[in-house]
């Protein structure tokens, strides 16, 4: 690679609250945020504020009404929701980009369903293999790949000379579910993303200068205070419209001459906007989610606009670093600025 040629880190530390940065819960982050003369930032997700939506925006830097994946779960054509993976991208990736300039790139991430959420079999190489865990690795309360497996083989990639490492812990966001977001266990797994993050800014420091890392989070957490959820079920019956749970939120396929009479009908919705043609997102008052009826509780979910706030940090001693962290507070950065800056950097 030549020594001209910035190399990008782009970390997202999933479910990991913004307002939880600081010397006592994140001290690696606050430290390295220092020492490159930054500051953490929020910046808006896309709705609804959940992973796949989010992930796949980080990538294409468009929103998911261009890109396809408007839920962790999306309404096909044949009338049958199938889970993000499946359904691919409309639009190129940064991957894609990168590899058609000439590039090398990876795609490393704790929870596998986003090999196929974030076209990730398009970037040079990508892990876990086909998005399938890897026999004997271990797992958390939801399935995922737990961070102890993940953070080896970023660390490799990080200290590669691979042009573009796009990576994922997964531990925060399933704390956030399992304890709750403000939860002295949910604390506890906040303390130890942050210090996987210390070998991650070790294996950065140890190849000089021609690093920038961007860490952010794809969405933050809310409690859950009312164990039974808002079910659309009845109030959409016979109306033509069809909905899915995507926690403190949900999607709403189809249109309706009065979708916002029929919802205000709903007990503890709180509001309504449009995410795509004929596709709806419904959340719920604070302390509320929507599922269908019958299915338990999680002391945390994310979906609503409370929960669309994203971490936003960028560390390194490149020269580049600088006017990046300032731009993100100048120019109003969202969700869908990433894949642009990652391209600005790396492609001629």
């Amino acid at each position: 690679m030549p020594d001209d040629r910035v190399r990008v880190v782009f970390l997202v530390l999933d479910g990991m609250p913004a307002p939880v940065v600081s010397d006592d819960v994140t001290p690696v982050l606050d430290a390295w945020c220092t020492a490159s003369g930054t500051t953490p930032h929020t910046v808006a997700a896309v709705l609804p504020a959940t992973t796949y939506p989010n992930h796949a925006t980080f990538v294409t830097g468009v929103a998911p009404a261009e890109h396809g994946i408007v839920g962790n779960h999306v309404l096909c054509d044949d009338g049958r929701f199938r889970h993000a993976r499946k359904i691919g991208l409309h639009v190129p990736t940064i991957f894609d980009r990168v590899t058609a300039a000439g590039l090398t790139s990876t795609l490393v991430v704790g929870d596998q369903e986003l090999v196929g959420v974030m076209g990730g079999t398009g970037a040079g190489s990508h892990w876990p293999p086909d998005g399938r865990v890897p026999d004997g690795a271990g797992t958390d309360e939801h399935g995922y790949l737990h961070d102890d497996e993940t953070l080896p083989v970023l660390l490799d990639a990080v200290a590669s000379n691979v042009d573009l490492v796009v990576g994922q812990l997964n531990a925060p966001d399933t704390a956030g579910h399992v304890h709750g977001p403000t939860s002295d266990a949910a604390r506890a797994v906040y303390l130890a993303t942050d210090a996987r993050l210390g070998a991650v800014r070790d294996a950065v420091e140890a190849r000089g200068r021609d690093t920038v890392v961007m860490i952010v989070s794809d969405h933050a957490v809310e409690a859950v205070e009312v164990a039974a959820p808002i079910d659309l079920t009845p109030v959409l019956e016979g109306t033509g419209l069809t909905w899915f749970p995507e926690g403190s939120a949900a999607l709403v396929y189809g249109e309706h001459p009065d979708l916002d009479g029929l919802l205000g009908g709903v007990d503890d919705l709180a509001g309504s906007t449009t995410a795509a043609p004929g596709v709806h997102v419904v959340w719920g008052e604070p302390g509320r989610w929507l599922c269908f009826d019958g299915i338990d509780a999680e002391p945390g979910m994310h979906g609503s606009p409370r929960t669309a706030v994203q971490l936003a940090a960028v560390v390194g001693t490149h020269p580049a670093v600088h006017d990046l962290d300032a731009r993100i507070q100048r120019d109003g950065f969202d969700a869908t600025s990433w894949a642009g800056e990652m391209a600005r950097l790396l492609l001629p």
